[in-house]
């Protein structure tokens, strides 16, 4: 897609919503995540005040992107007036990599400082791309001394990108670090289980440590697994063990 017609894009940056599935009420929190989930409430609660940036880093699906929705969807229903965006970075790159010339670079990089809060989804994906790390960089220091918020979420921490130029790694490390565990086994446990409880459906560590060791982990599809095997438990009138959930997913495949 080329941004011949900047006015589009435009319209896409003030016309954007966050995922509305992507609340606080509904996210897992546990040890793990409990310092990611308290910083990303208390910036919904105080968009333009305290430390800034807020960095959320963790492994892939431990609820990063869940986190930055989470955020948004807040500030839009108490926060109307206040211009924001989430972005991920493969947007980003899509968006510079289709540009025609330097000059629609600065522009499209002029749009992103027009935002009062810009969320930047997977900032890992743009290590060893220097000319977008530039617009990153011109871009915090013009929200920022603006007094705009910014939050930024990727697999690694800054001081961990090898691939991230010093004045850009300066800035985001000059906020807070909010560090989600790599404990996969403990986090998507504790999202099972809530998952199940949402289906009215109680299952023991048993039947979710079998869950996990034997189906994808991805959680659209774990969310897909717990419907199955709540729609054959309740069929079966029998409560859920290992042995229930292999029936189960055997009836469906």
């Amino acid at each position: 897609m080329k941004f011949q017609n900047l006015s589009s894009y435009r319209q896409l940056i003030f016309d954007f919503h966050p995922t509305p599935k992507y609340l606080f009420n509904n996210f897992v929190v546990c040890e793990e995540n409990e310092i990611a989930y308290k910083a990303s409430l208390t910036v919904s609660q105080s968009p333009l005040e305290g430390i800034n940036p807020i960095f959320i880093c963790g492994e892939s699906g431990t609820g990063k992107t869940h986190l930055l929705n989470a955020i948004g969807n807040s500030i839009r229903h108490s926060f109307h007036p206040l211009n924001l965006l989430y972005v991920s970075s493969s947007d980003i790159l899509e968006r510079y990599n289709n540009t025609l010339s330097y000059e629609e670079i600065i522009d499209i990089s002029r749009e992103y400082k027009k935002v009062d809060i810009l969320m930047i989804d997977d900032i890992h994906l743009i290590n060893n791309i220097e000319i977008v790390q530039e617009q990153v960089f011109h871009i915090y220091n013009e929200l920022v001394s603006k007094g705009k918020r910014i939050i930024v979420a990727g697999r690694i921490s800054p001081d961990q990108m090898t691939g991230l130029n010093d004045y850009l790694k300066s800035r985001l490390l000059s906020g807070m670090i909010a560090a989600i565990k790599s404990n996969h086994g403990t986090i998507k446990k504790s999202i099972l289980k809530k998952m199940a409880l949402d289906e009215n459906l109680i299952i023991s560590d048993a039947s979710a440590d079998y869950i996990l060791n034997h189906f994808s982990r991805d959680i659209e599809e774990l969310g897909k697994i717990i419907k199955k095997i709540n729609k054959y438990s309740i069929s079966s009138k029998r409560k859920v063990t290992p042995e229930l959930i292999r029936e189960a997913m055997k009836s469906h495949e």
